[in-house]
């Protein structure tokens, strides 16, 4: 994918012509304290709870505002699985996370839902480009930007915008409408993507440079 024209200012990178919403695994296992990550590992899923009603309102501003939304779950499934990931999440039966066709794959309880004009990418991997069809509905749309959010903030979501820098997007994180299970982590990784693969802001700074140029347009 090859730009023109070079962008610098966050208003111009997430101008909502050309930008997609990607949300990230808002699912049950990875959002839920009753979700495998936190009943297997012991983990406080408070950070992640705490940032679902932002990522909610995020959601129906980028609507409004005629942002292109795609959502993006994950399951494992042993056909898909490397032997790499096996080792980790297990193999067969004893798939313990997001297992295909079980209650870890759907859509955090918390969540708004996806409209039916809103697509829903499944991938099988960390990253949303590896193996899906994100990539055709982003050029068939002239996306040029991604602003990322969902969970978790260091996992998933990075290596998905690592990947969509490498493919020439602009990347930028919605800095409050994605999470982890602790501050250190989600830290780190907007330090990475704000530093390395585009740009970090929160949610309410984005819309509001919409709202901005929609009332200059008035």
């Amino acid at each position: 994918m090859r730009n023109t024209q070079i962008f610098s200012t966050l208003k111009e990178i997430a101008d909502p012509g050309h930008s997609a919403l990607i949300i990230i695994d808002a699912q049950h296992d990875f959002c839920s304290e009753k979700g495998a990550m936190a009943q297997r590992f012991g983990f406080d899923m408070k950070e992640i709870r705490e940032a679902v009603p932002r990522l909610n309102e995020f959601i129906k501003a980028c609507r409004e505002a005629g942002v292109f939304v795609v959502w993006v779950r994950e399951i494992f499934s042993d056909k898909r699985m490397h032997n790499n990931q096996k080792s980790l999440w297990g193999a067969g039966d004893d798939i313990w996370l997001i297992p295909e066709g079980g209650k870890g794959i759907e859509w955090y309880e918390g969540m708004i839902p996806p409209l039916e004009s809103e697509p829903v990418v499944t991938k099988w991997q960390y990253d949303a480009f590896q193996g899906t069809d994100l990539e055709r509905l982003l050029q068939a749309h002239g996306i040029k930007t991604l602003l990322m959010t969902g969970f978790t903030t260091n996992v998933c979501v990075e290596s998905t915008a690592r990947h969509g820098y490498e493919k020439g997007y602009y990347i930028v994180l919605a800095s409050d409408c994605s999470g982890t299970p602790t501050p250190a982590e989600h830290e780190a990784a907007v330090f990475n993507i704000k530093t390395y693969y585009g740009q970090a802001a929160p949610s309410g700074e984005i819309v509001q440079l919409w709202q901005d140029r929609q009332a200059k347009a008035a």
